[in-house]
C-alpha cells in the first residue's frame, strides 16, 4: 500500500505538477482512491494544477478543498498573500488536508516552489510538510545544474527532520548528454537518498516510468 506524500521541488518549474499528476493517473488505473491536494496555488497556472487533479479524481471533490488557498498572484505565497491583503490560514489547510485523508488513500499533496518558499513570515514550505507529518518526494531537472539544487534541497529536508523518500529526476527538454547520464548515478550517491525514477520528456516511457516509480514507492515507509 502507498501511503501519502509530499512532493516539492528543487526549484519552481522543474515538473512537480507533471510528476504528480502522472503519480495519481496512474494509482487511480490501479483502482486506488489517491487524491492529489495542492493546499496553495499562486497564479491561474496553480489554480489549474489543482483543476486537473480534480478532473483526474472523477469531479468528486469540490475544487476549494482541493485548493483551499487560491492567490491570484504567481509569487512566493507570503508575498502574493501581502499584496491581495489576506490570510493564509494553516489551519484550514490542515484540515482540507485530513478531509481528504479521511476519504481517500493515498493523498498526493504538492508544495509551492520548493522547501525553504516562505508562505508566512518564519514559516516555510518545510514546515507545513512537516506539520503534516508527510515523508517528502523530492522533484529536480534531469540536467546540468541539478547536483547543487538537489544537494542543498536534501540538506535543508534532514536539517529539518523530515523524512525523505527519495529524488525523481525529470527530464525537461529531451536531451540525454553526459551531465543528464552522469546525474543518473551521482544523485543518489552525492545525497544518500533513493533515486525512485526518471519520468522521460513527452509520452514516450512515460506510463513504465510511472508504473516503476509507485512500484518503488509501494515499498516505502
Amino acid at each position: 500500500m502507498i501511503q501519502n506524500y509530499f512532493i516539492t521541488g528543487t526549484d519552481t518549474g522543474v515538473g512537480k505538477t507533471h510528476v504528480t499528476a502522472a503519480l495519481l493517473a496512474e494509482l487511480r488505473r490501479r483502482g486506488l482512491p489517491a487524491a492529489g491536494f495542492k493546499p496553495i496555488a499562486c497564479g491561474a497556472d496553480g489554480r489549474n494544477d489543482a483543476r486537473t487533479y480534480r478532473k483526474l479524481m472523477g469531479n468528486a471533490v469540490p475544487l476549494d478543498i482541493i485548493n483551499p488557498i487560491y492567490l491570484r498572484h504567481p509569487l512566493a505565497p507570503s508575498i502574493a498573500a501581502r499584496l491581495e491583503g489576506r490570510r493564509i490560514d494553516l489551519r484550514q489547510i490542515a484540515a482540507f488536508y485530513y478531509v481528504l485523508a479521511s476519504d481517500f488513500s493515498p493523498v498526493l499533496v504538492e508544495g509551492a516552489g520548493g522547501l525553504l518558499v516562505p508562505i508566512k513570515r518564519n514559516y516555510f514550505v518545510a514546515d507545513l510538510a512537516r506539520q503534516l507529518d508527510l515523508p517528502v518526494i523530492i522533484v529536480a531537472r534531469l540536467g546540468l545544474g541539478t547536483l547543487n539544487h538537489t544537494l542543498l534541497t536534501v540538506r535543508q529536508a534532514q536539517a529539518m527532520k523530515l523524512r525523505i523518500a527519495g529524488v525523481i529526476l525529470n527530464d525537461t527538454t529531451g536531451r540525454r548528454g553526459l551531465a543528464e547520464r552522469t546525474n543518473l548515478t551521482a544523485i543518489p550517491k552525492l545525497t544518500g537518498v533513493p533515486l525512485l525514477g526518471v519520468m522521460p520528456h513527452g509520452d514516450r516511457g512515460k506510463a513504465a516510468a510511472v508504473r516503476a516509480i509507485a512500484y518503488r514507492l509501494r515499498g516505502k515507509r
